[in-house]
């Protein structure tokens, strides 16, 4: 199980260090670069909001997983922090199978997107990306979350050290 962390871990912070150090450094780029060439030269790039929307859904499909990973979710310390151990571990569980589900939806449907739109060969106007590629890296997402969420569920039911994140231990890093 350890070696599983390990490698969700390896995947989740590469992942987040993709979209924050190349992704997020390229789409203020482009957008200066853009200002400066509309305000400056009156010759805007047509494509740069077509490629920027693109870049900033990679980003959030890529920080989801390391976010998750830090529990780095939006909760009620005060009140969480209070509850006995074992009320906290389930509530990490009803949290728990939430995600799974929302995941397993937004994953479905990002997969039935992705077929629809790889069948039609469908492309953006401007930039010519294939259009399913954003289908695929949310469904792709999902799968990353949803294996990280049936092993921390596993993890909190059978008190398994990896995985383990019960709201008032958090990260140990």
């Amino acid at each position: 199980m350890e070696k599983i962390e390990k490698s969700f871990q390896f995947l989740s912070r590469n992942l987040d260090k993709i979209g924050g150090l190349i992704v997020l450094p390229a789409i203020s780029i482009i957008v200066m670069v853009d200002v400066f060439k509309r305000y400056a030269l009156n010759d805007p790039w047509i494509w740069s909001l077509e490629f920027n929307e693109w870049m900033l859904l990679l980003v959030f499909a890529f920080a989801i997983p390391e976010c998750t990973r830090q529990n780095g979710h939006v909760r009620m310390e005060l009140l969480i922090s209070n509850l006995p151990k074992r009320s906290q571990e389930a509530m990490d569980v009803v949290y728990i199978l939430c995600a799974i589900v929302l995941f397993y939806l937004l994953g479905h449907h990002a997969w039935e997107e992705f077929l629809f739109d790889y069948d039609l060969g469908r492309i953006t106007e401007f930039v010519r990306l294939p259009i399913w590629g954003h289908h695929l890296a949310i469904f792709g997402m999902c799968v990353i979350l949803i294996i990280y969420y049936v092993l921390r569920l596993f993890a909190t039911i059978f008190n398994f050290k990896e995985f383990s994140r019960t709201e008032s231990v958090g990260m140990e890093e």
